[in-house]
């Protein structure tokens, strides 16, 4: 899965319209490596509040990062909603899940971002992607086991460089239902989907209707581990 550059992402943006097909999410990746030339295309469509959220950062890096997410996911949308990526506004609910305002029928999206790669999702129903860049974890054996189930624990064990598989399919999930930290890492159990046994999971946890979403891995960029779902029993991805 090759990173979109910002002239790519116009492009593919801004000549074609997009549709969301029942069952498929459609999964970007944007590099957040801007040429000068370049950013401009993500710069010019933020609205003034973006603008601010991006200059408040300390680090260059961060600031192009931030850059990139809202500006990428602007263009992105407009091609889905057939309108300027200037013209789009959004929400928040609750939870801090974010959605279209004032337009109907508007798609269902979701993004995050890690190092160099930005990761967003787009489809009918509610999605969650989570994308993260490798690094050293020192504890991450005791992060798992105070807040992994004991099934996923247990496959830690005997799997190397596990962690951050698990780690961004759990965060997929919980994006994907909309409900932030409310939802229990315990109770997102991804171990089937880890050894290849499954393409769903069944959520349940107090306070949220029993759900089953289709959750699928990414092999997005070397060093990263990436992770989509969407809720419901089946799915496709089209990259």
């Amino acid at each position: 899965m090759l990173a979109l550059t910002a002239m790519q992402v116009r492009g593919y943006t801004e000549n074609h319209g997009r549709i969301c097909e029942p069952h498929q999410l459609d999964a970007w990746l944007l590099s957040t490596v801007v040429p000068p030339a370049e950013r401009e295309i993500y710069e010019d469509v933020l609205s003034a509040t973006e603008r601010q959220v991006a200059a408040r950062f300390r680090f260059e890096a961060d600031r192009e990062r931030s850059i990139v997410a809202r500006g990428g996911l602007r263009w992105i949308l407009s091609a889905y909603c057939g309108v300027s990526p200037q013209s789009l506004t959004f929400r928040t609910d609750t939870y801090g899940k974010p959605s279209l305002s004032g337009i109907p029928s508007a798609p269902q999206f979701n993004v995050s971002h890690s190092g160099d790669c930005v990761l967003i999702g787009v489809s009918l129903a509610p999605c969650g992607v989570d994308v993260e860049r490798s690094r050293t974890r020192l504890s991450e054996h005791s992060i798992a086991e105070r807040f992994f189930c004991p099934r996923e624990v247990e496959w830690l064990r005997r799997t190397q460089n596990g962690f951050l598989r698990l780690w961004t399919m759990k965060e997929a999930v919980i994006k994907a239902v909309g409900r932030g930290l409310s939802v229990p890492l315990s109770d997102v159990d991804v171990t089937d989907i880890a050894e290849g046994n499954a393409f769903t999971i069944t959520l349940e946890t107090p306070g949220l209707e029993k759900q089953t979403l289709w959750l699928k891995e990414l092999n997005a960029a070397k060093d990263y581990a990436a992770a989509i779902a969407m809720v419901g029993s089946e799915g496709a991805v089209n990259l």
